[in-house]
């Protein structure tokens, strides 16, 4: 059975001191968490960097974590995983030992894309995710070039079974009006999930979920705001299922296309 919350749950967010371009300093951190509190956000997934920049080293990310929930105290409660470069040396550690990188050590993987990227390539490793038993979740699709020209290849991934994580203030114009108006062709063709902040600090990267949430529900519905802000990120940090999980339906050719072959 699926605990609610009152508030939100963020599943991706760079919280804690010193590991990427989150937070340098503890002090850092912790006004970012307090900044989090106030904001009524009630879980988080702490989501370090994996990449070529950032080494991900899951004992020093457990002990930050521990260190930082100490300080926030029962307010928020600080779970880890990381933000998966898909790069091959980190698919092939993550196939090797997923809980290790995973949302909260569930079947749910934070996967970032490269800028530009080789549509069948990436699409082989999110396939051996899933034989695995691990579902990929596409951090920010909404601000990557190639799926804002191809909005097919997305739709390729989430029928085979990934899920579709975008940023809150993609809504609200914080990186820039293509991401802004895609935001919302996924979200009426029912092609995302859950909403993250990708929050880094409280000057620059502001944890803000209130903005999206009150856009979400005036160009949906509040219950829908509700599922993708809360109710489905509370699932993914439990390890259950989604409770909202849409897949595109496949289009059907044309019949010129079909006789075309």
């Amino acid at each position: 059975m699926l605990n609610e919350t009152a508030g939100w749950v963020d599943t991706h967010l760079h919280l804690l001191p010193g590991l990427d371009d989150g937070p340098e300093t503890f002090e850092e951190a912790l006004a970012l968490a307090e900044a989090i509190v106030a904001e009524g956000t009630t879980r988080v997934v702490a989501t370090p960097h994996a990449n070529y920049r950032y080494a991900f080293v899951a004992e020093r990310v457990a002990a930050l974590r521990e260190q930082l929930q100490a300080a926030v105290g029962g307010r928020l409660q600080i779970l880890t995983g990381c933000e998966l470069h898909l790069s091959f040396e980190n698919v092939q550690q993550a196939m090797a030992h997923p809980q290790t990188y995973s949302l909260n050590r569930s079947r749910y993987l934070l996967v970032e894309f490269p800028e530009f990227f080789e549509r069948q390539a990436l699409g082989s490793a999110l396939e051996q995710f899933l034989q695995q038993g691990t579902v990929p979740v596409l951090a920010h699709p909404e601000r990557n070039p190639v799926f804002q020209q191809h909005p097919e290849a997305l739709d390729e991934y989430l029928r085979a079974g990934c899920l579709s994580q975008v940023t809150a203030s993609s809504f609200t114009g914080r990186f820039g009006k293509r991401a802004q108006q895609f935001s919302s062709e996924l979200l009426r063709g029912e092609r995302i999930h859950l909403i993250a902040t990708d929050g880094h600090s409280v000057q620059q990267r502001p944890p803000h979920f209130r903005r999206a949430h009150a856009l979400i529900a005036k160009e949906a519905d509040e219950e829908l705001a509700r599922l993708l802000c809360s109710t489905n990120p509370m699932a993914i940090t439990q390890d259950q299922e989604l409770p909202y999980a849409p897949r595109p339906a496949v289009k059907k050719k044309s019949l010129l296309a079909r006789l075309r072959g």
